[in-house]
């Protein structure tokens, strides 16, 4: 067994929202005695599956229960990249929301990406890539940080161990989802953020709309960054940490066709 955990109260609350009260008593239980391994819970028809002791069941509270890319867009996205797909479960909310699109899932996390690779084998139209998004192709440096597995990050100086990840720029993300136009860009990845937008080319003036998720508290600069290459976007909040920005030059997808 490993080392034991222990919830936040606001964290136990959110576990109890995922799993049920006695289910998560059961669970936080098996947590706090050192207890690891996969549990799985049901939605829309499809088996989940989530980490014992890991950050999962927060993931899942955030995107299914608190549905941070619930908000309405203006247009039926046929493109999707997800960057920072973590183990799937956003791509899974907008292959749901979106049944017509095709979405490009990205996460260097090996550990992550082995999940997400469970969790979406019953969604054909999610492309999985073991890969951070990065404004060139190449390799990068992957720090896993002890914050848990939602925290880990490309960006220098972060603590813990650490691997060497593909990363691939969006004109390759682009060409994996066979489209040179870009419907919806969702990006959580814990402030590479900076470093995307500040290299960002032709293709951001594309993008219909964006989820994102700012860390300027782990690289001060993100929302300078984007808002640099974002003015013809409209922006507002979607979710407690997720913004969201439409592109109002954009009044219909073009990832379909080009």
């Amino acid at each position: 067994m490993s080392e034991p955990i222990t919830r936040t109260p606001v964290q136990i609350g959110k576990f109890a929202a995922v799993f049920g009260r006695l289910r998560a008593r059961w669970l936080l239980w098996r947590e706090r005695r050192g207890h690891r391994g996969l549990v799985s819970l049901r939605y829309a028809g499809r088996r989940h599956w989530l980490r014992l002791g890991s950050t999962d069941p927060l993931v899942w509270y955030s995107v299914f229960h608190q549905q941070d890319y619930g908000a309405a867009l203006p247009f039926e996205p046929a493109t999707i990249v997800d960057a920072g797909a973590y183990t799937g479960l956003s791509a899974i909310y907008l292959a749901n929301k979106y049944p017509e699109a095709r979405i490009l899932a990205l996460e260097p996390d090996p550990s992550n990406f082995r999940l997400l690779l469970r969790n979406i084998r019953d969604y054909p139209a999610i492309t999985p890539v073991n890969a951070a998004l990065w404004h060139e192709d190449g390799t990068i440096r992957f720090h896993f940080r002890p914050e848990g597995q939602w925290a880990s990050s490309v960006l220098a100086g972060a603590s813990g161990d650490s691997a060497v990840v593909e990363a691939i720029g969006m004109p390759t993300a682009l060409s994996i989802l066979g489209t040179d136009c870009l419907d919806l860009l969702k990006i959580d990845v814990e402030g590479a953020e900076k470093d995307i937008m500040e290299h960002a080319g032709s293709w951001i003036d594309d993008v219909g709309a964006v989820f994102i998720e700012l860390h300027d508290r782990l690289q001060p600069g993100c929302t300078e960054a984007l808002e640099a290459v974002t003015s013809g976007f409209e922006r507002s909040p979607a979710a407690p940490m997720t913004e969201l920005l439409i592109n109002r030059r954009r009044s219909a997808p073009k990832g379909a066709g080009g």
